[in-house]
C-alpha cells in the first residue's frame, strides 16, 4: 500500500468519479480505475459500489477513507516538519483561508508577526470551505478563517471564535444599470442572476432566504473566486458578498450596493480542532484572532 494509491482513493471517495478524481490527481481515468482496484485487491475488501453511472463507498470504505485520511495527512506533517528543520524551522504556523476576504488583512499580520521577530513560520492555504475542514481536522491545517455555517455544530471536533459579523452586499459590473445606486433592496436582487459559491455555508443562506419569502434567480454556481469575480465584471451576473470582501480598492471594475432588506448576516471565524493547541499555540491563537479583528488597517504600519 502506498500513500499515493491513498490519495488517489481519497480523491475518488470525495468526488464519487473517477474521472474527476483523475483530473485532479493528474492521472489518467485508467490508471485510477487500475489503482483502486489494485489497493482493493491488496486490503481484500471492496472500497466502492461502481453503477452504470453512480460511484458510492461501500460501508468498509466509508470506514478507510477516515483511516486514509489520517495516514495520507500524517504522512504530509511528517515531512513538512523534516523540512521545516532541514531549513532551521522548529514551528510552522499553517493558516488555510476561505476566498479573498481576508487576504490584505493576512499580509498585514504575517509582516506584524515577522517585524516582532515571531519564531513562528507561516505556510498559508486558500481553499473551498469543505477542503478547509478537511485539512483542519486531518491535521493539516491549524487555524481556518471562513464563514460560519450552522453545519458546523454538528462537528463535534471542531472549535471556532467569532471574529465580527458582516452585512451583504450585492457585488455588480461597474457599468451595470444599477452600479450608481446608494443601496438596493431584496426584491431587486430577485431580479437579478446570481453568480454564487457552491459552498455549503451558501446552501443555509438559500433556505433563509427562502423562509422569509425570498427567491433569487441563480444564474451559476463557481467554486472559486477568480472565477465568479470574472462572470460578475463581464455582466453575466451580480453576487451576494460580504461587506468584508466588498473594497473598491482591490475591485475597481466593481460597485457594491448594501442590501437594505437581507434577513441574515455572516460570521467570520477563526477555527481549530478540539483539544488540538498547546499553550503556545493558544497563545498565538488569542493573537491571531485580536489582529484580525483589528483589521488590515490597524495591522499595517506605514
Amino acid at each position: 500500500m502506498e500513500i499515493r494509491q491513498l490519495r488517489y482513493f481519497i480523491s475518488a471517495a470525495t468526488h464519487l468519479n473517477f474521472t474527476r478524481a483523475a483530473r485532479e490527481c493528474f492521472i489518467v481515468q485508467t490508471a485510477m480505475t487500475q489503482q483502486i482496484a489494485n489497493l482493493e485487491s491488496e486490503i481484500g475488501v471492496r472500497l466502492f459500489e461502481r453503477g452504470y453511472r453512480s460511484l458510492t463507498l461501500t460501508p468498509a470504505g466509508e470506514v478507510f477513507l477516515r483511516d486514509a485520511r489520517e495516514i495520507v495527512a500524517r504522512a504530509q506533517a511528517a515531512g513538512e516538519r523534516a523540512r521545516s528543520f532541514e531549513e532551521g524551522y522548529a514551528n510552522l504556523l499553517r493558516i488555510g483561508y476561505h476566498g479573498e476576504m481576508v487576504k490584505e488583512d493576512l499580509v498585514g499580520l504575517l509582516r506584524q508577526l515577522r517585524r516582532e521577530g515571531a519564531k513562528w513560520k507561516p505556510l498559508l492555504c486558500q481553499k473551498p470551505q469543505t477542503e478547509l475542514l478537511d485539512s483542519l481536522r486531518d491535521g493539516v491545517l491549524d487555524f481556518i478563517i471562513t464563514l460560519y455555517g450552522a453545519f458546523f455544530e454538528a462537528e463535534d471536533w471542531l472549535e471556532w471564535e467569532v471574529l465580527e459579523e458582516d452585512r451583504l452586499m450585492l457585488a455588480v459590473s461597474r457599468d451595470h444599470p444599477l452600479a450608481g445606486r446608494e443601496s438596493i433592496t431584496m426584491a431587486e436582487v430577485e431580479e437579478q442572476p446570481l453568480v454564487n459559491f457552491d459552498e455549503k455555508n451558501n446552501e443555509e443562506r438559500a433556505i433563509e432566504l427562502a423562509r422569509s419569502g425570498r427567491h433569487p434567480r441563480e444564474y451559476c454556481r463557481v467554486e472559486d473566486h477568480t472565477s465568479g469575480e470574472i462572470l460578475i465584471r463581464s455582466g453575466w451576473g451580480a453576487a451576494i458578498w460580504v461587506s468584508r470582501l466588498c473594497r473598491p480598492g482591490l475591485y475597481p471594475e466593481l460597485a457594491f450596493l448594501p442590501i437594505t432588506d437581507h434577513p441574515g448576516r455572516e460570521r467570520l471565524v477563526l477555527a481549530w480542532r478540539k483539544g488540538g493547541l498547546d499553550p503556545d499555540q493558544q497563545a498565538l491563537k488569542d493573537r491571531l484572532a485580536a489582529m484580525l479583528r483589528a483589521g488590515a488597517e490597524g495591522i499595517v504600519k506605514k
